[in-house]
C-alpha cells in the first residue's frame, strides 16, 4: 500500500521562484508608474538622440514583455503542481484536472470564469483535501479575479472611446493616467497573487508535513 501523499512533488522551489518574478513583475508595474507620473505631472520632453531614445525604448520593451512571459510561465506550473499536490494529499473528485486548471486561460469565453473555479477549488482542495467540497474559498480569490480581468478588458476600451478626439498633447497626458492606473492594478494583482500562493504552499506542505509524520508512526512498532 502506497504511503499517503507518495506522489506529492515539493513545491517550494517553483513558489519561490514564481514568487521572485511576481516581485520583478511588482517592481516593474512601479517603474512604469512613476514614469507616467513624471509625464502628467511636468510634461518634460526629450531632448536627446532620437536613436537613442527608440534603442532604449525597445531594450526596456524587450525587458518588460521578458519579466512577464517568464513569470506567466512560472504562474501557470505553480498552478499546475498545486492541483496535482492536492490530489496527492487526498482530494478526490475535482472537477479540474492539472492540465485543464491551466488550459482554461487559453480558451475563448470560458476564460472569463473558468481558471477562477479552479482556483478556488485549488484553494478548497489545499485548504482541507479529504473534506474540501465542505470548505469555502476566500475573498482573496475574487480580488485576484477582478484585478485580472479589470486591467486586460476595460481601461483600453475606455481609452480609446474617450482620447480619439481629443488634441494630441491633451490625449497623451490621459493615456499617461490610464497607464498610470493599470500599473496601480497590476501592483495590486501582484500583491494579492503573492498571498494567494504563499498561503496555498503553507496549507499544502503543513497537510504533507503531517501525513510524514501520521506515516512515520504507523511504521514503529508497538513497544
Amino acid at each position: 500500500m502506497n504511503e499517503p501523499g507518495a506522489g506529492f512533488r515539493d513545491p517550494t522551489v517553483l513558489t519561490r521562484w514564481t514568487r521572485g518574478l511576481l516581485y520583478t513583475s511588482l517592481a516593474v508595474s512601479l517603474a512604469h508608474a512613476y514614469m507616467g507620473s513624471v509625464f502628467v505631472t511636468s510634461g518634460v520632453g526629450y531632448e536627446g538622440s532620437f536613436v537613442a531614445l527608440v534603442a532604449a525604448g525597445m531594450l526596456w520593451g524587450m525587458f518588460v514583455n521578458l519579466v512577464a512571459l517568464v513569470t506567466g510561465i512560472l504562474v501557470l506550473m505553480w498552478i499546475y503542481r498545486a492541483n496535482y499536490n492536492a490530489r496527492q494529499l487526498g482530494a478526490s473528485d475535482l472537477e479540474f484536472t492539472p492540465g485543464w486548471a491551466v488550459g482554461w486561460y487559453f480558451v475563448p469565453i470560458a476564460w472569463f470564469w473558468k481558471p477562477y473555479q479552479a482556483m478556488r477549488e485549488i484553494w478548497k482542495a489545499s485548504a482541507r483535501p479529504l473534506n474540501w467540497r465542505g470548505q469555502s474559498g476566500s475573498s482573496l480569490l475574487g480580488w485576484w479575479w477582478a484585478l485580472w480581468l479589470i486591467p486586460l478588458w476595460v481601461p483600453g476600451l475606455v481609452s480609446f472611446s474617450v482620447t480619439r478626439n481629443m488634441e494630441e498633447a491633451a490625449a497623451e497626458r490621459l493615456e499617461a493616467l490610464y497607464g498610470i492606473a493599470i500599473n496601480g492594478l497590476d501592483v495590486a494583482l501582484a500583491l494579492v497573487l503573492l498571498v494567494i500562493i504563499r498561503r496555498i504552499h503553507q496549507m499544502q506542505m503543513g497537510h504533507r508535513s503531517r501525513q510524514r509524520t501520521e506515516a512515520e508512526e504507523a511504521r514503529q512498532p508497538d513497544e
